[in-house]
């Protein structure tokens, strides 16, 4: 048995309803395969739960992790999301759901409320139309994201807040971390930048480098709305210090799995490469046997990167390579509602490169 953090779970991936300037996403997602468990790419179409599921239950017969990592393209657009995400709730220690809260109703967030190791993480670029005028075409559009943010608050659920950082919303980080801080919840923000061939058009250099000057000035009154503070400190060496190119080896092929539902296994859940096996054509215990195995295994954790996608990649799974490499405490990783419990605190000390990490406080596993 394999053991790892957590599964990344891509349900039709190339079906969003919006067409962020800055997204690769849904269109890579079609490099994974086009037979998808969704019904239809339109609005209403539904999810082959069961399909979906024989695959989850085949991959934790082989691969174990508590945590479970969920998104689309826009999940929700499919009428019987919540349905999956019920049933995966009862096979995992926590669910975290990706949305970008076009399509989240009050009924959808107080069912899932109900679930308490589900929670949400909303892609969110700003409070305002400004800031998100790289994903939003429309005021009406920003009305339906901000009032799902609402929803949340008012279920007060753990919220992750995914912001991806370009020429637009940089100078107002300061406002946004405001705004963020009243809310009524724990919210949490993680700003990732543009990567990819949109990088250099969309977050310019002195853009970066001032992004970085407020993330090194940070007020100690936003603590509330952070993460572990050597995710910031490295996003900002990373965005001026090194040009935005990364030097930094990649633990997170040793972390995570993923698995689309047309069946296809990659080895990185960020830097999508190529398909290493398929469960549907290999059958699960040949697709899962290249787990951990799989020559791009071996690429993929070089020191520096040599794999064109990691050169330029830095994201959220940065902050497992942060505690990893004994810059970030267990406690703090605690702060982050996906790797919050129990049993995914215990799953951080066990991992590979454990050893680099700061011990494990018996009073944070107990939660």
């Amino acid at each position: 048995m394999k053991r790892f953090l957590y599964h990344d779970l891509i349900v039709a991936g190339n079906f969003c309803n919006l067409k962020c300037s800055y997204c690769t996403s849904v269109a890579d997602a079609g490099d994974f395969g086009a037979a998808t468990s969704a019904s239809a790419r339109r609005r209403g179409a539904t999810i082959a739960v069961g399909e979906v599921l024989a695959m989850v239950d085949g991959l934790r017969r082989h691969v174990d992790a508590p945590v479970l990592k969920l998104s689309g393209g826009e999940l929700f657009l499919l009428v019987n999301a919540v349905e999956l995400i019920e049933e995966l709730a009862g096979r995992y220690a926590h669910v975290q759901v990706l949305t970008n809260g076009t399509e989240l109703t009050p009924a959808i967030v107080a069912r899932l409320s109900k679930l308490p190791n589900v929670g949400f993480n909303l892609s969110l670029d700003g409070h305002d139309d400004a800031m998100n005028a790289l994903r939003w075409r429309s005021s009406r559009l920003g009305e339906r994201v901000m009032a799902a943010l609402g929803y949340i608050a008012a279920a007060g659920r753990p919220l992750e807040i995914t912001m991806v950082v370009s020429d637009v919303n940089a100078p107002r980080l300061f406002d946004f971390l405001a705004f963020l801080a009243a809310l009524p919840c724990r919210t949490l923000l993680v700003p990732i930048p543009v990567r990819g061939v949109h990088a250099a058009g969309l977050f310019g250099r002195e853009a970066r480098r001032g992004f970085a000057d407020r993330l090194r000035r940070l007020p100690a009154g936003f603590a509330s709305v952070l993460g572990p503070l050597a995710y910031y400190r490295r996003l900002a060496d990373f965005l001026d210090e090194a040009d935005g190119i990364r030097r930094q080896r990649c633990h997170l092929t040793a972390a995570a799995a993923q698995l689309f539902d047309t069946g296809a296994i990659t080895p990185c859940p960020v830097g999508w490469t190529s398909e290493i096996a398929n469960v549907r054509r290999d059958g699960i215990e040949a697709a899962v046997s290249q787990i951990g195995r799989h020559k791009l295994y071996e690429l993929m954790a070089r020191e520096p990167p040599r794999v064109p996608v990691c050169r330029t990649c830095f994201s959220q799974a940065d902050m497992i390579n942060l505690y990893l490499e004994g810059e970030a405490s267990l406690a703090e990783m605690a702060l982050m509602p996906m790797f919050g419990s129990a049993a995914a605190l215990t799953r951080l000390a066990e991992l590979p490169a454990a050893r680099l990490a700061p011990s494990v406080p018996a009073a944070v596993l107990s939660g």
